[in-house]
C-alpha cells in the first residue's frame, strides 16, 4: 500500500469556456471539457460537473469491486445511475450538495446478496472521494442474484 500518490492533471483552455484535460505522466487521452449548458457552455462535452459525479460513481463502482473480490463475492454485472444535485446556497454561490448513487449490483448464485449490500454501504463510506468532498453522498442499492435477474 501507498502512503501518498500526487495525480497531476494538465488543462489547457481552447475557448471562453472550454479546454482540454489531460495527464500525460499517466498516459491517459486527452479529454474535452467545458462549462455545462447551464452556464453559457456548448453542451455535449463533460463538465466539471459531470466530472465530480463521475468521480464519486466510479470510485464507489472500483471500491466495491475491490472489496467484494477480496471477500469471495462475485460480481457478475454493475450498473449505477447517479445523480448530482447541483443548487445555489443562501451566499448566492452553487455547490453539489448531494450525490445519489443508484448502482444495479448482480451477484452469482452463490453469493449473498445481504453480504454483497454491507459490501456496497461499506464502499460508500471508505471511498476515497467520498470522503474527500463535502456533499451528501446517499446510496440507494439494487442487489440482485443472477438467478432472479428478469424475474
Amino acid at each position: 500500500m501507498i502512503d501518498s500518490h500526487d495525480y497531476e492533471v494538465n488543462v489547457t483552455g481552447t475557448g471562453p469556456k472550454s479546454g482540454v484535460l489531460d495527464a500525460p505522466h499517466d498516459l491517459l487521452p486527452a479529454l474535452d471539457v467545458s462549462s455545462p449548458p447551464e452556464f453559457g457552455g456548448p453542451g455535449r462535452v463533460w463538465s466539471p460537473e459531470h466530472l465530480f459525479v463521475a468521480s464519486v460513481a466510479s470510485c464507489l463502482m472500483t471500491t466495491f469491486r475491490a472489496i467484494a473480490a477480496n471477500s469471495g463475492v462475485a460480481v457478475v454485472d454493475y450498473v449505477d445511475h447517479s445523480v448530482g444535485r447541483l443548487q445555489r446556497g443562501a451566499d448566492g454561490l452553487y455547490s453539489i450538495v448531494r450525490i445519489t448513487l443508484k448502482p444495479r449490483v448482480v451477484i452469482s448464485e452463490d453469493s449473498s446478496p445481504e453480504r454483497a449490500s454491507r459490501i456496497l454501504e461499506k464502499a460508500e463510506r471508505v471511498c476515497l472521494i467520498s470522503r474527500s468532498i463535502r456533499s451528501e453522498v446517499v446510496l440507494e442499492p439494487t442487489v440482485l442474484q443472477a438467478h432472479h435477474v428478469g424475474t
